[in-house]
């Protein structure tokens, strides 16, 4: 490829640009909705992903962090089927997979369902994904890169968006709490 590093910038821009604004457009507002609510009524939430869709769970996790929302998210895969096979009554699922075929994480969202647990997939919708047939609720991705790939990149970014808006239309649903625990816990920059 004989592409400039300005040029292949642009390449990458506009891709991940076209998969946010696709994935937007694939996003059920009222799933979205009752996720949102699904979460504030959580006793605990546990995320699955693996690879890249492992880092996106990393971010949700952070997130929640921020406004004490009790959240379980374990690098190794053992250790998230263990959490899966741990939930209870009241807690929740949210398992990540672009192709929605990574094994690993559809073991655990099967554990999850055997404790009667909802589990809410974040997952392509181009009816390849065995996930979101699995799932109760599926918050879509725009199906923008081929199953085998260099490594996620655009497809990465429609999912953090995803996480980015279930984030926002949390808090908006809890928002005096929400609000309250996120100055609680501010961090003070500092210049050193």
């Amino acid at each position: 490829m004989d592409d400039s590093v300005e040029r292949i910038v642009g390449k990458v821009m506009k891709s991940n640009v076209r998969t946010i604004e696709a994935t937007a457009r694939t996003l059920d507002y009222t799933v979205l909705e009752r996720c949102a609510a699904r979460l504030k009524r959580a006793r605990a939430v546990n995320l699955f992903g693996i690879g890249a869709s492992r880092l996106v769970a990393h971010d949700l996790a952070q997130k929640l962090m921020r406004v004490d929302k009790e959240c379980h998210l374990y690098d190794d895969w053992h250790d998230q089927l263990l959490c899966a096979k741990n939930m209870h009554e009241g807690d929740m699922a949210i398992a990540f997979s672009y192709s929605g075929l990574t094994q690993e994480v559809l073991d655990c969202t099967a554990e999850a369902q055997r404790h009667n647990c909802p589990v809410v997939a974040v997952t392509k919708v181009d009816g390849s994904s065995k996930l979101a047939t699995m799932a109760d609720a599926v918050l879509g991705v725009a199906a923008s890169e081929p199953l085998v790939r260099s490594g996620a990149m655009a497809s990465r970014m429609a999912q953090l968006m995803v996480v980015d808006a279930l984030y926002a239309a949390y808090v908006a649903s809890d928002y005096e709490r929400a609000t309250h625990v996120i100055k609680q816990n501010y961090i003070e920059k500092q210049e050193r």
